[in-house]
């Protein structure tokens, strides 16, 4: 009988743990995923880091369909023009970059990661002084989280303009991040990614 009673109290006691288990689950939870989900912003943001991870993979296209997607999501979210930007100037066509790093700047003038990638295009398209006036407007915000990305931008593009001594200073200041500055046959487009 004390058997008998040993399980009944095991089996009662699993049967409300897992009772438990079952009811501690957060009900808001399905409906706050569900808000993020349906949430116009974030879904154009998660379309826009797959275009970027299909764009350093070099899957130009899947990079354009993803950004297609996020802009018809939210037309005013400035990172997928931003992006959109890179893709075009990876794919040879200035034109197209150009508009949409003008759309993007538009959307978000105090974006520094948009400066960071305009600055770099202007800069790959000789347009060195523009370039650097970018890349120092994405420095001149405080809250930029990743200077070091325009600063090495900045270096490539003094450099590649024959301004030894500017690049040298952008080169300290890489420096003072405790990063080593960029060889001369580095590819550019691995510094500029958000």
């Amino acid at each position: 009988m004390r058997g008998l009673i040993c399980r009944w109290l095991v089996g009662a006691t699993l049967s409300v743990v897992l009772a438990a288990c079952a009811t501690t689950s957060n009900p808001a939870l399905p409906n706050e995923s569900k808000a993020v989900a349906s949430d116009p912003l974030s879904r154009a943001r998660v379309h826009t880091e797959l275009a970027a991870l299909y764009y350093q993979q070099g899957s130009m296209k899947t990079a354009l369909d993803e950004l297609a997607t996020a802009r018809k999501i939210d037309a005013q979210y400035a990172p997928a023009y931003s992006m959109l930007g890179l893709v075009y100037m990876q794919l040879g066509e200035p034109t197209q970059a150009e508009s949409n790093f003008q759309s993007a700047i538009a959307l978000a003038p105090n974006d520094p990661d948009i400066r960071n990638n305009y600055g770099l295009f202007l800069c790959e398209t000789r347009q060195y002084q523009k370039g650097l006036d970018q890349l120092n407007l994405a420095l001149s915000n405080p809250l930029y989280n990743t200077p070091v990305r325009a600063l090495l931008n900045a270096e490539r593009c003094a450099q590649s303009m024959g301004d030894s001594a500017l690049a040298n200073t952008y080169r300290q200041r890489v420096a003072r991040y405790g990063v080593g500055s960029i060889p001369a046959n580095t590819d550019a487009y691995s510094s500029k990614l958000q």
